[in-house]
């Protein structure tokens, strides 16, 4: 792996099979890269949540997900990007409506208090 934020695919594919017969083992190093890949897609699309929230809630979806990774399937960066992204854009959508229906709502309130 060379450099703080790029993640060789090979090493990638690799620690997810070790981590999928020895999980303790290689916890550590495969959920390191984990999390530069979340900050790194958390940056890149300028997501408006909370970071650590946000990170909990994909590192929940990767434990789920992470079985199910077949590298004949397609690569790993590919795979885990697209199952982060999507996921961050969920969650987005999820808060934008929940911070719309509280606008509203006070709105509504001051609305009916001026009336």
């Amino acid at each position: 792996m060379s450099g703080k934020h790029y993640i060789d695919n090979k090493h990638f594919e690799n620690l997810i099979s070790l981590y999928k017969k020895d999980p303790q083992e290689y916890e550590e190093e495969l959920f390191h890269l984990f999390d530069i890949l979340i900050s790194n897609i958390l940056v890149g699309f300028s997501f408006k949540l909370d970071e650590e929230d946000a990170k909990q809630e994909c590192f929940l979806l990767i434990l789920k997900t992470l079985k199910n990774f077949n590298p004949e399937m397609g690569n790993a960066f590919n795979y885990f990007t697209t199952v982060i992204l999507n996921n961050l854009k969920l969650l987005y959508t999820k808060n934008k409506k929940y911070n719309e229906k509280i606008e509203s709502y006070i709105n509504l309130k001051k609305d009916l208090l001026d009336s």
